[in-house]
């Protein structure tokens, strides 16, 4: 088992599972592996620690994603996972504010780590083989690239690597602020996306990501 041997304060980071792909072609081993990281991980971790959390009237982080609040086709193995951590994040923090708890979620958009390059392995990796379903859809290859490009551009937006002080400055801010936001939108297409595209009606994004191949 866990043993919470660190401070209640202390920042404990977990590299999140990713795998770009079409949810048809990945095998669900790949979103059990991606869950078991992104949303199991988080849970044992805020089970193992809240015990001390509560006695010492401390804050839990998380790094979700604004993915979350809108999600997109090809990424269905990741954002599910986001997803899932988000609403456990906002259960939690309605059931310990009774205590003096904040539970605060950071989410970011898209900034220059290595989450690219790695779901794009592993989703090339993992994705299936079958004839008919490959012919269903566009190539993995193809679809891959017409992912990447847009996010390439909104890593450059956000400030590419220099960028990431945005996110690491919001978990500071969430850790130490005496009155903490819930949620941290963190880069400019975040802030567009929860602003603003959340309110689009599904029949456009539908016909959108249609056309993006």
């Amino acid at each position: 088992s866990l043993r919470p041997s660190l401070r209640a304060n202390s920042p404990i980071l977990i590299t999140p599972g990713s795998a770009f792909g079409w949810a048809e072609m990945l095998p669900l081993r790949r979103y059990q592996r991606n869950m078991e990281v992104n949303f199991f991980g988080t849970v044992r971790l805020t089970q193992a620690f809240l015990p001390m959390i509560r006695a010492s009237q401390g804050r839990v982080v998380n790094i979700g994603s604004i993915g979350a609040r809108m999600p997109s086709s090809f990424g269905s193995a990741y954002l599910s996972t986001k997803s899932a951590m988000v609403s456990y994040s906002e259960c939690v923090r309605q059931e310990v504010f009774r205590f003096g708890v904040r539970v605060i979620t950071v989410e970011p958009g898209f900034f220059e780590t290595e989450l690219l390059a790695n779901g794009s392995n592993n989703g090339s990796t993992d994705s299936g083989n079958d004839a008919e379903v490959l012919s269903a859809y566009p190539s993995y290859a193809e679809k891959m690239e017409k992912t990447a490009e847009p996010i390439r551009n909104l890593e450059k937006l956000n400030g590419g690597k220099e960028g990431l002080r945005h996110v690491t400055n919001c978990v500071i801010d969430a850790c130490r602020s005496p009155v903490p936001l819930t949620r941290y939108t963190v880069g400019w297409d975040a802030k567009l996306i929860r602003h603003v595209l959340v309110f689009a009606p599904a029949w456009l994004i539908d016909r959108v990501q249609t056309a993006q191949g």
